[in-house]
């Protein structure tokens, strides 16, 4: 991980987030930023996807940067509990609540087509430290019983899941959880792995990496911070670049074989054709 004065380790093994810290790096190709934990575009309330006026929507679903980075082939991290401006604030979760994302972020990728193997990402939950000079790490004190953890959460809705149900409760009694930055890596593409074989019905296409759509059937493409929705044309142009890239990589490496073949023909006499 890149040097960044909010992210630091008490050990090789422990890293955590500092409360207020500025990060040190920008949103950007390979890093998204978002201060809510909304995974998939049905977990947002009407009201938050558009603005009083009726403009652009409020909040976006954390399922568009994730359907971006793995379009781009490139692969990144979204960052959940920082906020657009880069300040962490880190998102309070129970353990039952963990469950929740981890299971809501497996339901949404389900959903894309094609569906998101398990392979291509991983989720991890970073504490937050209210300073640096924190010595130790907190330590989760909810009790945690594995009856209610095994309980199905009712993802991919607005509405509070049990769990939020429970957290509230805990936290009115003076039980508070314990804070998190929540990073979710998108692999880069690896044409070479067992999972990405290629269409039987079109074997001699080239191991390019796949455009997904989300959840919502949309398809977006990551360009620096940004995430366009790409129309039926940005798709034809984008496939059109990236066949032709293939090719002409491949067609360069050719050469440059061939060129090394003909000097160790003519090094040793031998007639070609």
């Amino acid at each position: 991980m890149e040097d960044n004065p909010a992210v630091q380790k008490i050990d090789s093994s422990h890293r955590f987030y500092i409360q207020g810290q500025q990060m040190s790096w920008e949103e950007d190709l390979g890093h998204e930023f978002k201060g809510h934990r909304s995974i998939s575009l049905h977990d947002i309330h009407n009201m938050c996807l558009q603005s009083q006026d009726g403009g652009d929507r409020t909040r976006n679903a954390v399922s568009i940067s994730l359907c971006a980075m793995l379009n781009s082939g490139h692969g990144g991290t979204v960052y959940l509990g920082i906020t657009d401006s880069g300040i962490v604030r880190g998102l309070s979760l129970s353990q039952y609540q963990k469950d929740h994302m981890e299971a809501s972020l497996e339901w949404t990728f389900s959903r894309f087509t094609p569906l998101v193997s398990d392979d291509r990402y991983s989720c991890c939950f970073v504490p937050v430290l209210s300073s640096k000079n924190q010595q130790n790490l907190p330590t989760d004190t909810q009790a945690i019983d594995n009856e209610r953890r095994s309980r199905p959460h009712h993802v991919a809705q607005p509405n509070y899941c049990w769990c939020d149900i429970d957290a509230a409760a805990q936290h009115s009694l003076g039980k508070l959880s314990m804070a998190y930055v929540v990073e979710i890596h998108v692999r880069p593409w690896d044409p070479h792995k067992i999972t990405n074989l290629r269409n039987s019905l079109y074997s001699s296409a080239p191991p390019l990496p796949p455009l997904h759509l989300t959840e919502a059937n949309g398809c977006h493409f990551r360009q620096s911070c940004r995430q366009p929705r790409l129309c039926l044309e940005d798709v034809r142009r984008l496939l059109v670049h990236r066949v032709q890239e293939h090719f002409t990589l491949k067609l360069t490496r050719l050469q440059a074989r061939y060129n090394i073949l003909m000097k160790l023909a003519q090094e040793n006499n031998i007639r070609i054709g």
